[in-house]
């Protein structure tokens, strides 16, 4: 906790602090289903904790499980014995269906009250040795996983009424989850925001539609959100978001430039990344000790930098000694 606290105060700490995304991985090394560390909070806890034993990561997640948002508004999910669950059937056809839906009571419905108490078991296994990160959906993302992509764009270009209606449900929710989180202990929510993406909306949507979005959930948040990429590169996109309110850090795809990003931010928020988590399993040692070199070398003089891991969770497949080397290359003196 202390050294993740320098790093936010700009200040030196010991040793650079790491932050693996093993929110999966617990389920690894307890020998245990994903699917049942994802509905029973004790034992998910109990998996951060092998975790914990295993690499010692400076910063650990409650369960990265954003389907478990959709399915609290009605969407059906499969759930895998090595995988985060995902959306099989959005709740809705289409945004026309809105009215069928009532925002979840985060301590009521049962897949939230797994995310909200899996947080609360690890900050209380951690006893504050260590910050609890708590992944949620985006507000601009979360309709997709209701009613479909196709059909939330079509709404926010041409439907601005629904498309108020829509907002206004995706903010009270991202807010009331949030609130959840931080109550339960959480030091900061993390937040993969998708739509953003120039690939995805051109940037004149972005700014217009999607931009207010965020800056009204953000504003709201009674703690801190790290932006995190969602799967995309977003150096091109940081001018765009940077300013957005109660925003502590970015999260950065491998593919995106440490100076491209800092420039873009200025030296205030944090920076984190980008050692991708996905291609952990493939990857031999070699290649990986060249990239957690490249990425230390290039951040040393950034008193605001965290080493993490980027994209989606670590692999389930992951050997445990590619973890245990990351670890060593990590935590030796610089």
């Amino acid at each position: 906790m202390e050294r993740v606290g320098a790093v936010l105060g700009g200040t030196a700490p010991d040793r650079r602090p790491f932050t693996l995304t093993l929110s999966l991985y617990g389920s690894r090394l307890l020998g245990r289903s994903a699917a049942d560390c994802f509905a029973d909070p004790a034992l998910y806890a109990a998996g951060q904790r092998a975790v914990t034993e295993l690499c010692q990561p400076d910063v650990l997640f409650g369960p990265f499980a954003l389907a478990l948002e959709a399915e609290a508004f009605g969407s059906t999910l499969e759930r895998f014995r090595d995988a985060p669950p995902v959306v099989r059937k959005p709740a809705l056809k289409s945004t026309a269906g809105i009215d069928s839906l009532r925002i979840p009571d985060p301590a009521t419905a049962p897949g939230l009250r797994f995310l909200v108490d899996s947080v609360a078991a690890v900050v209380a296994d951690q006893g504050g040795t260590r910050p609890v990160a708590a992944p949620l959906a985006a507000p601009c993302d979360l309709p997709i996983m209701l009613a479909g992509m196709d059909g939330w764009l079509e709404t926010l270009m041409f439907d601005p009424a629904l498309a108020a209606r829509w907002t206004a449900l995706a903010v009270e929710h991202f807010v009331a989850l949030a609130s959840a989180y931080f109550a339960a202990g959480a030091a900061f929510v993390v937040t993969p925001v998708m739509l953003v993406n120039p690939s995805l909306v051109n940037p004149s949507l972005v700014d217009r539609l999607l931009l207010p979005i965020l800056r009204e959930a953000f504003s709201r948040l009674p703690g801190p959100v790290v932006f995190h990429h969602g799967g995309n590169r977003i150096a091109g996109i940081l001018p765009l978001v940077a300013d957005l309110p109660n925003v502590a850090g970015f999260v950065i795809d491998e593919r995106d430039p440490f100076e491209a990003a800092r420039a873009a931010l200025g030296p205030g928020p944090l920076l984190l990344g980008n050692l991708s988590g996905p291609q952990c399993a493939l990857r031999g040692a070699e290649d990986q000790e060249r990239r957690v070199a490249s990425i230390l070398s290039d951040r040393k003089n950034d008193p605001r930098f965290i080493f993490a891991t980027s994209g989606a969770d670590v692999p389930w497949e992951t050997d445990p000694r590619t973890l245990e080397r990351l670890r060593r290359l990590l935590e030796a003196p610089s």
